[in-house]
């Protein structure tokens, strides 16, 4: 997992920027041309992946969100069992870790990001959960952490570390790098810190392929979303913030090595990878979704977005007022129109009512943000 990794901005997806040491993966795997992020941010669309879950932050009121903070920020607090349980991921939710390790793997987590860390659930049914960076918790709780400590390097050598003292035979390992998320802090260009990252993803490879831990071995390689880069769209967004999410936050790199499934052109959801990994450990029967085939549901803290097929629609919170993107005709998403398919607008902004409903947490919950929230969103940039 790549933080932040745009896929127009690998040459395997025809860039001209070089990244040879993820094309080193993808020429001996599959490449998905439409693998979408579940979600414009880490925390919900890694509770995506994890879970097999559309996540909401939907409150079942019209124009109003859940709020934000720890517990809300996976978007599957409506799974909650009880008032006040702590998990972001709730604990009557099985996650991947779990279904691997049931499985028969044994499971290793490596992760940068603190939005995974302890007690979020996303370390549930992982034997080993190495939180890079993390310093001992302050008088708080917090695990204080900044950017220089969790780069590719501090991540590699973690992995390395646990998979030399461990036998070599059904393993799962999970392994989540920051630096190209990290771009700005560590004073880098987004290609820079991309760069960077494909060098070091190199060196991880060269050190797998050393240990003989690549044969037989499949690798799926991803990201949670993409980001913005100064494109101009028909509204104003910020960086990968999304509301509304635009495209450049939400296609992201999808390779599998070896190849796994006959069409590489389907549309992948970050839910649906869930399963694609969970059957990879032994057969099993794909989670229902909430969601059609074809269906993107984002339910942002400003808008509400569904795409379906060529078609995306975007409804603002505040006033109600709905736009249509052609995503076949207007790939940049730069003209609004709901008023030359009127029938098209109505039938999203049914769909996105119906949606909107299935997945909302009712009841209030806690606005306030705690020490860790606020201590989390200060590391990732989000927060002085």
């Amino acid at each position: 997992m790549v933080d932040t990794l745009r896929r127009d901005h690998l040459s395997c997806y025809g860039s001209p920027l070089p990244t040879p040491n993820i094309d080193r993966l993808a020429e001996r795997g599959q490449i998905f041309s439409n693998a979408v992020a579940s979600f414009h941010q880490t925390s919900m669309s890694m509770a995506a992946l994890f879970t097999g879950r559309t996540p909401s932050i939907e409150s079942g009121e019209p124009g109003r969100t859940l709020h934000w903070n720890g517990r809300t920020w996976c978007g599957l607090i409506r799974f909650a069992r009880m008032e006040g349980e702590d998990s972001c991921i709730p604990s009557g939710v099985p996650t991947l870790g779990e279904e691997m390790k049931r499985a028969g793997y044994r499971t290793v987590g490596v992760v940068s990001n603190p939005y995974l860390f302890r007690p979020a659930g996303f370390d549930r049914g992982f034997d080993e959960w190495v939180e890079v960076g993390a310093r001992p918790a302050n008088r708080e709780g917090i695990k204080l952490v900044d950017a220089s400590t969790h780069t590719a390097a501090h991540v590699t050598r973690a992995v390395l570390e646990v998979l030399d003292r461990l036998p070599a035979e059904n393993l799962f390992v999970y392994v989540h790098y920051l630096d190209v998320h990290d771009y700005a802090l560590l004073d880098r260009t987004y290609r820079e810190a991309l760069s960077a990252f494909d060098a070091a993803f190199g060196e991880l490879l060269d050190a797998l392929e050393e240990r003989g831990l690549l044969e037989d071995a499949r690798v799926v390689f991803t990201s949670d979303h993409g980001e913005q880069l100064g494109e101009k769209h028909a509204l104003r967004v910020g960086m990968h913030l999304g509301n509304p999410s635009f495209e450049p936050v939400l296609r992201v790199p999808l390779i599998v090595s070896p190849p796994l499934l006959e069409d590489a052109s389907r549309f992948l959801r970050l839910e649906d990878v869930f399963d694609l990994i969970r059957q990879m450990g032994r057969p099993v029967e794909a989670e229902a979704s909430e969601l059609g085939p074809d269906e993107l549901f984002l339910s942002e803290q400003l808008y509400q977005t569904l795409r379906k097929g060529r078609w995306k629609a975007t409804r603002r919170r505040e006033d109600g007022r709905l736009y249509l993107f052609d995503l076949h005709d207007d790939p940049g998403e730069t003209r609004d129109v709901a008023d030359a398919f009127p029938t098209v607008a109505r039938d999203h902004e049914r769909r996105i009512d119906e949606l909107a409903d299935r997945l909302a947490a009712r009841g209030d919950r806690p606005a306030t943000l705690s020490p860790d929230d606020r201590e989390r969103l200060r590391v990732l940039g989000y927060a002085r």
